[in-house]
């Protein structure tokens, strides 16, 4: 598996829904909004529920289920590791709650394995939120809405377009910068190298990795200065005084959307946190 393989979640997928007609504003702060409340999240029903409006969100993106939870297949591994050391320390466990099951000192209670569920649910909730969101976002999408968000810092004399652009420049890199990496363990394979990174310990694979580090370090420098030179040669000289051809406007289904958000993160701070 090619790492380009672990980046499903950095490809738009063009599908023209109703997710994707939103302004991109409405999709930052709705991004912003169900972080939000994956983070303060803490019953497992509630949890389960959003979760299923999430699942509900990608049918109306047309994204198919199947590609979507493709990507958590990868990290479920991770995902099961995090409950079990939780389950294992007793994280979550209060003093005076009956045990489901004891076994010496370790003891297994309602109150740590719900919070173990919990911990999973909301890390799937998180990758597919995120997922959801770049499936939806187009790169100049996302360089608009970031932009527009960002205008009040222009009267605080903080240069709001160069930063969404370099926001929006180090995502484009990541598909970038996985290509480039598996060029270089294919290049090193080549040579002689033992990249065998599937089928050996998790320590094997860190020591394995570290000689990529510093080519890949050098060829992302490289990039940056040939687009810095790029954008010299084009006489960019920043955001301020420059028109826009995109206009945003924000409609009725962007004020319904926003409203649902704030609804939501509303109803999780007073009965699910």
């Amino acid at each position: 598996m090619g790492l380009l393989d672990y980046l499903k979640t950095g490809q738009t997928l063009p599908t023209n829904s109703l997710l994707h007609r939103l302004d991109p504003r409405t999709r930052l702060l709705g991004l912003l909004g169900l972080l939000l409340v994956w983070v303060i999240i803490r019953h497992v029903g509630l949890a389960l529920g959003i979760l299923a409006l999430e699942l509900g969100l990608i049918v109306v993106a047309r994204v198919p289920l199947r590609y979507a939870l493709r990507g958590l297949g990868a990290l479920l591994p991770w995902l099961v590791l995090v409950a079990g050391v939780q389950l294992a320390f007793g994280v979550g466990d209060m003093p005076g709650r009956p045990a489901l099951l004891v076994c010496g000192p370790w003891r297994l209670s309602p109150c740590s394995l719900g919070f173990a569920l919990v911990t999973l649910i909301r890390f799937a909730g998180l990758a597919l939120t995120m997922s959801l969101f770049v499936w939806t976002s187009s790169i100049p999408d996302l360089a608009h809405g970031l932009e527009a968000l960002a205008a009040p810092l222009d009267r605080l004399r903080l240069p709001a377009h160069q930063l969404a652009l370099a926001g929006v420049i180090a995502i484009r890199f990541l598909p970038t910068m996985a290509l480039e990496l598996e060029r270089l363990q294919k290049a090193q394979a080549a040579r002689g190298a033992d990249l065998m990174l599937d089928r050996r310990g998790f320590v094997h694979r860190v020591r394995q990795t570290l000689p990529l580090v510093v080519p890949l370090f050098a060829v992302a420098l490289r990039r940056a200065e040939r687009l810095a030179e790029a954008m010299e040669a084009r006489a960019y000289g920043g955001g301020r005084g420059r028109s826009h051809y995109a206009r945003l406007r924000l409609g009725w289904v962007d004020a319904l959307a926003l409203g649902g958000i704030i609804l939501l993160v509303i109803v999780v701070l007073t009965r699910g946190s």
